[in-house]
């Protein structure tokens, strides 16, 4: 079968598979602020310019802080709410700013012969900063570990494989998990995986693999010991292959969703961002490439619905836990989708957010999270 005849076999099965789509349930969450990495194009220079957005759902009100570097992950300071980290997804830049007045405090260097590679967060404590890095000559992944206030590197460890990309502190702050996106296909030096490492040993606890070599291992999602990896097609194979989702729900093995074959036929590109709802264990993960942001079952391991959104890229869950927040659309538009029906919640749609990257970033929820340790 050609390619061309693929893709249209793979959308009239989707189509007739059960979707949802607008209008849907109302009783929005409005008391968030999210923030997220943009890019748009400056009509004066010409230029690309990039910032990153910041979306207040109660007010409505919008704001930018200008850098030079697309912010791919965020985290935030839990010793002052209004000071962000933000990493490039590959690349030398990084950056601390400031909520206060929105501006830049000052960008990090990585670490010599590296690049920053996506992620990184603090400490509960808020005394270290954590992020992923890659060696540019060897693909060697490595966790830096820098003083939070003074951004200055202390001591560093190994993520046990190449090419690291997100990173979560998990168990209280003990344990480190990692996606590690391996070499490209036909490289068996370093299969793609997930390497769970202790904080005060830097010893490698686990490292787990998918089931399917043609798959990297890209973002992650942790809740009480259920684990969501979602995956792009793995270097070497053509960015509208398949990508995947892969569940390990607490105490079990990790398994990649094969059904049903309507939806996973048709999650083409990169399956990039992953939320989990913690109560019903519900795991939203959005699909670019296939403009799809897909709910799973981790209890079940099993497909719950989707639903169609262009170019769905982040999603997080509300600060009430009501309702995921997903950007999508070239007008970098933001919406919401009840937890219980997985339908869009009507008039909750914000345009031009400016916030057009990869992932999406809860102020207020990880204040709350934070609170509580």
């Amino acid at each position: 079968m050609n390619r061309r005849k693929f893709l249209h076999t793979s959308l009239s099965a989707l189509l007739s598979y059960p979707l949802f789509f607008l209008p849907g349930e109302a009783h929005a969450s409005y008391g968030d602020i999210v923030v997220g990495g943009g890019m748009y194009k400056n009509l004066n220079t010409n230029k690309i310019e990039f910032l990153l957005g910041y979306v207040n759902l109660q007010s409505y009100t919008t704001k930018q802080i200008s850098l030079n570097f697309l912010p791919h992950g965020i985290a935030l300071d839990p010793n002052n709410y209004n000071r962000l980290f933000a990493f490039e997804k590959i690349g030398p830049g990084a950056c601390v700013v400031n909520l206060e007045d929105f501006s830049l405090e000052q960008y990090i260097p990585p670490i010599q012969g590296n690049y920053f590679y996506g992620h990184g967060m603090p400490n509960k404590e808020g005394t270290l900063t954590f992020s992923t890095e890659t060696n540019i000559t060897t693909n060697k992944g490595t966790i830096p570990i820098r003083d939070t206030k003074t951004l200055k590197l202390v001591d560093q460890f190994p993520t046990y494989g190449e090419k690291p990309h997100d990173c979560h502190l998990i168990e209280n702050g003990t344990v480190m998990a990692i996606t590690n996106a391996g070499g490209p296909i036909g490289d068996d030096t370093d299969q793609p995986s997930v390497t769970f490492v202790d904080i005060a040993t830097r010893q490698l606890l686990e490292k787990i693999e998918l089931d399917s070599h043609a798959f990297n291992t890209g973002h992650l999602a942790y809740s009480n010991g259920d684990l969501v990896v979602v995956s792009a097609p793995r270097e070497g194979f053509d960015n509208m292959s398949i990508g995947a989702v892969s569940i390990r729900k607490k105490n079990h093995k990790l398994i990649t969703m094969n059904n049903p074959q309507p939806i996973t036929s048709t999650i083409f590109g990169e399956a990039l961002s992953v939320a989990i709802e913690p109560i019903q264990r519900i795991a939203a993960v959005t699909h670019p490439s296939g403009n799809l942001i897909t709910f799973w079952s981790i209890e079940n391991n099993s497909f719950l619905n989707a639903i169609s959104l262009p170019h769905a890229r982040g999603v997080v869950l509300s600060t009430d836990g009501k309702s995921f927040i997903i950007t999508y659309g070239k007008q970098a538009s933001l919406m919401q989708v009840n937890v219980n029906s997985l339908l869009p919640i009507i008039n909750s749609e914000i345009k031009n957010t400016y916030i057009s990257g990869s992932h999406l970033y809860n102020i207020s929820r990880e204040k709350i999270l934070l609170s509580l340790n």
